[in-house]
């Protein structure tokens, strides 16, 4: 009868043991992702530069419709086109967008003027215009591409070799007034400045970062911040430009 009854009770140990090893894995959890942001504010110290009206009249297109300088936008004491991210070599590697970053040509302008792009990713440039634009790109100088842009053509499609850091300075050769800039970095924390100076970086780990600023006519600035857990994985940032 022995050796009946020890075969049985190792049967009988064997589905507990299972169910003990399913309740351990069911406990192991991936874990959560990266919840912390950084919302700030780019204000503009002192008195705002006038902003100065453009003279269009080369293109009667472009001269129907009034617009003015771009340099430098400030609104109730907050600055415009302000590229904001975290220090590029900083964040790993990531990889390149599928989808293009979008310049439209609109009103004789380009909108958004400053855009933020991950190294490789393509620009897609519209002509949403009612005339004819060449699209014109350098960094640090150096041509990049210069295509001409039909009124009612498909989107170009560019491609951007720069590496993180650079910027593609885009130009209307046809139209001089306009001028758009694609600020290159090697991960997607970044953001633009709105009308109202306010930016948000999502999905950043606890930790102590250093937070670049890029505007195309004011230049750089920087400030560390330290991003904790719980209620203080959200934090405010406020970055300053003078005038010049």
């Amino acid at each position: 009868m022995i050796r009946f009854l020890l075969p049985i009770c190792l049967l009988g140990l064997l589905p507990s043991a299972a169910i003990a090893d399913s309740k351990a894995k069911a406990k192991i959890k991936p874990a959560p992702p990266a919840a912390g942001a950084i919302k700030g504010t780019v204000i503009f110290e002192g008195e705002a530069p006038e902003r100065s009206k453009l003279e269009r009249d080369s293109d009667p297109y472009c001269a129907k419709t009034d617009k003015l300088a771009e340099d430098v936008i400030v609104t109730k004491g907050k600055l415009k086109d302000v590229l904001v991210r975290i220090q590029n070599g900083t964040m790993g590697k990531h990889a390149t967008p599928a989808t293009p970053a979008v310049f439209d040509q609109k009103d004789c302008m380009y909108t958004p003027r400053v855009v933020g792009v991950l190294a490789g990713q393509k620009l897609a440039v519209r002509n949403s215009d009612g005339t004819f634009h060449n699209v014109h790109g350098t960094v640090a100088g150096k041509l990049l591409w210069n295509k001409p842009h039909p009124k009612a053509a498909g989107d170009l499609s560019l491609e951007t070799t720069p590496r993180a850091g650079d910027v593609v300075d885009v130009v209307c050769d046809v139209h001089p007034w306009m001028k758009a800039h694609a600020v290159v970095q090697d991960h997607p924390y970044f953001a633009v400045t709105r009308a109202d100076g306010s930016f948000e970086i999502k999905g950043l780990a606890p930790g102590t970062y250093t937070l670049e600023a890029w505007h195309p006519t004011l230049g750089t600035r920087s400030l560390a911040v330290k991003i904790g857990t719980g209620a203080k994985a959200t934090v405010t940032a406020r970055l300053s430009y003078k005038p010049n």
